[in-house]
């Protein structure tokens, strides 16, 4: 691995005084060979200026983290933006939080908003690069009955412009959505585009990723446009069409790609969450076996997973996958590919021991490089002394 990328300040904490947050930045480099600093987007100029002044003397990139379709400090959305799912609802973000609220990329207004982003972050002069979260749709996992879109009128025109009746792949996706049988099919869709009797679904899917990629080439070109590099934050391979991401697609856009391929984390893209609110969904709304559900998804997943929520739930999944998501990534092309790595311990989001970090490390090893996640001031200073290079 060559490339040891470090994100920083999603949030001001407690305590984080400019001097405070250099100090921490410099410890961090004495420990590992970072190269790449994913800067939060919600920090006071002064914070800002002393981690770029720190980043310049330790001869560190400086990228904008920056959330792409969502919200941030000081934005207030129209709420027309907001994408709409199966029952023509507004899908609200992970636990009602206004900043996982995702915007339609599609609607009138969205593209221009976009690009005001990009001119205001390069004309701060402080960053090399931009670094893109929140690049997707919402994802459906949770409950695809309302979380499933976009199907707003701005959808609706652009995919019967390319032929595609949205109208009709509702009413399809309600129909199969109104039997045990349908609901499993659709939910082995998600992750497995060759499912059967899922064709619909396979065509709103494909259309999600037009629109992503489409959203994602009008960023690229505009951030070379002002010398800016462009990193991508993305799902895991086995659960990126669910959200609208074409690996393929997008690697030719960004200078590296950022897997968040996270076996043990229990909110948005962490692999067992996602996994197992898709179970839960199916089991407590269908009242499917519990034991059929998790053959099923196993299957369409390719992942070997437990037969038991409860064990699931306790355990999550084992680093191997790391390895095997890697390995997906690498066949749809991806060529300077970074594997995000949480060394967070946040109770009931992520909790995992010194030796399964170190195996998360281990399966690492065919990366290009480690995004390691997802905010150096949680991550112990010990535990980076730890980090393999």
């Amino acid at each position: 691995m060559t490339v040891f990328a470090i994100q920083y300040l999603e949030y001001l904490p407690q305590g984080a005084t400019p001097s405070a947050v250099r100090q921490r930045l410099h410890e961090a480099c004495l420990r590992l060979p970072i190269s790449l600093v994913l800067l939060g987007w919600e920090l006071p100029e002064a914070i800002e200026q002393e981690v770029a002044d720190e980043a310049s003397r330790q001869n560190l990139r400086l990228f904008r983290w920056q959330p792409w379709l969502t919200g941030d400090a000081g934005t207030d959305l129209p709420a027309e933006w907001a994408v709409r799912g199966l029952d023509g609802s507004y899908i609200p973000g992970h636990n009602n939080l206004p900043e996982f609220a995702f915007v339609c990329p599609n609607r009138s207004g969205v593209a221009d908003f976009l690009a005001e982003r990009i001119d205001s972050l390069a004309a701060r002069g402080l960053y090399q690069g931009i670094f893109l979260d929140r690049i997707r749709f919402p994802s459906p996992a949770a409950d695809p009955p309302t979380h499933l879109g976009c199907f707003c009128s701005s959808c609706t025109r652009l995919a019967a412009d390319a032929g595609l009746d949205l109208g009709a792949i509702r009413w399809e996706l309600q129909k199969m959505l109104s039997t045990p049988g349908g609901a499993l099919h659709l939910a082995c869709g998600l992750l497995d585009p060759y499912e059967p009797g899922t064709q619909p679904l396979q065509d709103l899917l494909d259309f999600r990723q037009q629109s992503i990629t489409r959203m994602i080439q009008a960023a690229s070109r505009q951030a070379n446009q002002h010398h800016l590099a462009l990193g991508l934050d993305c799902f895991s391979p086995s659960l990126a069409r669910m959200v609208g991401q074409d690996l393929s697609s997008l690697n030719p856009l960004c200078e590296w790609v950022k897997l968040m391929i996270y076996p043990r984390v229990w909110g948005p893209a962490g692999l067992s969450f996602e996994l197992l609110s898709l179970a839960e969904w199916l089991i407590k709304g269908y009242s499917l076996n519990e034991a059929d559900v998790f053959t099923a998804i196993s299957h369409a997943s390719g992942f070997t997973l437990p037969s038991r929520r409860a064990v699931f739930r306790k355990n999550g999944l084992d680093s191997t996958v790391i390895t095997q998501e890697i390995q997906r990534g690498r066949a749809l092309g991806i060529t300077t590919l970074l594997a995000g790595v949480a060394l967070v311990d946040l109770p009931g989001v992520h909790e995992s021991t010194p030796a399964q970090i170190q195996s998360d490390l281990h399966a690492c090893q065919s990366a290009d490089g480690l995004v390691l996640s997802w905010d150096l001031w949680h991550i112990p200073l010990a535990v980076l002394e730890t980090v393999p290079h």
